[in-house]
């Protein structure tokens, strides 16, 4: 062997104990993640409360669905609360065109992409035409985003776990809609903090981007990216870049706009980490103070309206925070999931209707959307640990 030959030969050594290396240490993080998040957070029979409960919600569920496919709520929620219902389904294992749900849930699919309109947006009331129109109505200005986001990721989570290829064009279905969300994150803003983000269609306040509507759209645009199709990583780096920016040091926590006011939510700490987490900056500090501010809050008090702060109006949920930060601080891992999962399930399970399903939102606006909503975000998280969706998986 020459000394060209040997030099070739050892670098190619030293490339093969690299990659080992790196398998190894990726192999070591995933091993001490899973001890941090194992199941000894919760008893065996605690285990199995979990697991009854969960099936009672789904047969209560799956006895709600409508002819079309969807499930149960105002129109203008729609289909975002049926791709929530989806979501809740898969979550537990269950997949579209198997299982004792499959035909329900394929059903549940097709009605969702029925939704779509010209435009892309994933809505059954929004705007129509070639382009989105921002001469709305407040109503449907608020909640299209919404639906849009939701449902899109719902069919690239289904279309990625390969379950869904009955339906017919969901492939260009989801290229439309990712289409869509690019065309609003381009909407002017108010202030160049704000490039990145998302709200609502049309203008409304003194900000142009809020942390609610752009972790649904991020998570949209990771989850297709994730599922094959083509999207352009600008657009997710600019959107993350946004998410940091709504992170306050003195508050130690997100808020839902990049502001100095107090603004502080459980739903917006928890969709900050999540963000973040599909980045994969689990271990960003911004993560870990907020964090650490959901584990000084109560859950305890269900569906209880809490106020943080003085603001007028409480941007709390509590059905909506306990599925985002039971998410959030799965992802954190170690103390955290730990501290958190456990009360969370009690309070979830004590507050569970003898039906199977969990009271509609007490909030002057998310109640209204029904108990279909606040059902599906429960049992998403109750089965944060399932790591079934792939997009919440760490």
């Amino acid at each position: 062997m020459n000394h060209k030959s040997k030099t070739h030969f050892f670098q190619h050594v030293l490339k093969i104990l690299l990659v080992l290396c790196l398998c190894l240490v990726e192999i070591k993080t995933k091993a001490t993640f899973a001890q941090e998040t194992s199941v000894d957070v919760l008893t065996s029979a605690e285990w199995e409360s979990v697991d009854d409960s969960v099936e009672r919600a789904l047969v209560w569920l799956a006895s709600t669905q409508q002819r079309n496919g969807s499930f149960p709520t105002l129109p203008q929620g729609q289909p975002g609360v049926t791709s929530l219902c989806v979501m809740a389904f898969v979550a537990q294992g269950h997949v579209p065109g198997e299982g004792p749900y499959g035909a329900q849930l394929l059903k549940a699919i097709e009605y969702i992409a029925s939704c779509q309109k010209q435009n892309g947006l994933l809505s059954l009331i929004a705007p129509r035409g070639e382009t989105i129109s921002r001469n709305v109505s407040y109503e449907i200005s608020n909640t299209a985003p919404y639906n849009h986001a939701l449902s899109g990721l719902t069919l690239s989570e289904a279309y990625a776990m390969g379950q869904a290829s009955q339906i017919e064009n969901l492939d260009s279905t989801i290229k439309n809609a990712i289409e869509a969300t690019l065309a609003m994150q381009r909407w002017p803003k108010r202030v160049p903090e704000e490039k990145g983000g998302w709200r609502y269609l049309n203008v409304q306040g003194d900000f142009n981007a809020d942390l609610s509507v752009s972790g649904w759209q991020l998570m949209f645009l990771r989850s297709a990216k994730n599922a094959g199709f083509d999207v352009p990583q600008k657009p997710i780096d600019e959107a993350v870049g946004f998410v940091r920016k709504c992170y306050r040091p003195k508050f130690g926590a997100f808020l839902l706009r990049v502001t100095d006011i107090d603004e502080r939510s459980r739903g917006m700490a928890g969709a900050g980490i999540l963000a973040l987490a599909h980045a994969g900056l689990h271990d960003a500090p911004e993560a870990i103070q907020a964090g650490e501010w959901i584990l000084e809050q109560d859950f305890r008090r269900y569906n209880q309206i809490e106020r943080f702060t003085q603001t007028q109006f409480p941007r709390d949920r509590y059905h909506y925070s306990a599925f985002v930060c039971t998410q959030a601080m799965y992802q954190l891992g170690g103390k955290y999931w730990q501290q958190f999962y456990p009360p969370m399930v009690r309070v979830l399970l004590k507050n569970q209707t003898p039906e199977g399903s969990w009271p509609a939102e007490n909030h002057r606006y998310d109640g209204q959307f029904g108990t279909t909503y606040s059902t599906a975000l429960a049992v998403m998280a109750l089965g944060a640990p399932n790591q079934l969706l792939p997009i919440f998986q760490r």
